[in-house]
């Protein structure tokens, strides 16, 4: 795809997508998402809804949940890519299948309950090999990330009703099986299409973005994304997501999109650089927070927020 072309596309779908996070709540506002022109006809279901953001590029949007969480399809000529695989209410596989019969790896951006819910679907799972990856395929987390996910599938948390098949609002943490490991820098040939590995820590110790270099295409995950950006859960470093934000943000010159983990699926690239001035003045604290009920310091910039632990970083 042309660049003159490609941004004119991010541009117009910048514009949806903020039109719609204008609405009165985040329930309507994800309504209006699933009614944009870009969404792909026929390959979601009453979960998800599915949009093409870019050749051989699909989001899998949950928008009926509050996470709002993103996955994204990214098919070659011999092989797919499935980055995320979302919460696990509705099985993401079979969307996956109305949009590729091609062998599909999955790889996850972080291990967070809503990025792996998915994974029990597909025979090849590969995560960094690392302790934080292993502890969360065995479904073993902190009681303050459990506490957090049981609330998942509470009303005020979803949308309308829940998907077809699921009869409980019980949210049950997932489990795994990784086949294989990947490492930071491996280059992953779909055929066609080379996609480069980014170990990118600090979220969680096993975060990682994916690099589409030649299509200018950077999978940010929950490294970024256009909303309330969270550094607060107890594996969360933010001397290293500091440092992870220093290191993609040199990718910027030769970026055309985000296509992050939450919310709107495309952010501009030119955040990135937002974010690590918003990280610089945090630290320096020349920006004050509010505190929030749960103790914690919420700073807001123009394009996103930022949740901290409640002192000291």
């Amino acid at each position: 795809m042309k660049a003159g072309f490609a941004r004119a596309l991010v541009l117009s779908l910048l514009a949806v997508f903020t039109s719609a996070a204008s609405a009165e709540s985040w329930c309507n506002a994800s309504t209006a998402i699933g009614h944009v022109a870009v969404e792909v006809d026929g390959a979601g279901d009453d979960w998800f809804k599915v949009f093409a953001v870019y050749s051989g590029v699909f989001a899998i949007s949950e928008p009926r949940q509050a996470e709002g969480v993103n996955s994204y399809l990214i098919v070659g000529s011999q092989r797919a890519l499935l980055f995320d695989s979302g919460l696990g209410v509705g099985r993401i596989s079979g969307v996956v299948r109305k949009l590729t019969s091609l062998p599909v790896t999955v790889i996850n951006s972080h291990t967070h309950f809503d990025h792996v819910g998915g994974n029990e679907e597909f025979a090849d799972v590969r995560n960094l090999d690392d302790p934080y990856s292993a502890a969360s395929a065995r479904g073993e987390i902190t009681e303050e990330l459990a506490a957090y996910a049981r609330r998942t599938l509470d009303e005020d948390n979803v949308c309308g009703p829940l998907p077809a098949g699921v009869t409980s609002r019980e949210y049950v943490i997932p489990k795994w099986s990784i086949a294989a490991h990947v490492r930071d820098g491996e280059m992953l040939d779909l055929g066609g299409r080379s996609i480069e590995v980014i170990r990118t820590p600090g979220h969680t110790p096993d975060s990682i973005c994916l690099l589409d270099r030649a299509n200018g295409l950077l999978f940010t995950g929950d490294t970024y994304y256009s909303g309330e950006i969270y550094l607060w859960a107890p594996e969360t470093s933010v001397a290293d997501y500091t440092a992870s934000i220093d290191k993609i943000v040199g990718l910027e010159p030769d970026l055309i999109q985000l296509l992050t983990g939450h919310g709107a699926p495309i952010a501009e690239t030119g955040h990135l650089v937002k974010l690590q001035r918003a990280l610089e003045a945090i630290k320096a604290a020349t920006v004050k927070p509010e505190l929030t009920t749960e103790g914690r310091r919420l700073f807001r910039f123009d394009h996103f927020s930022i949740l901290m632990h409640g002192s000291g970083n």
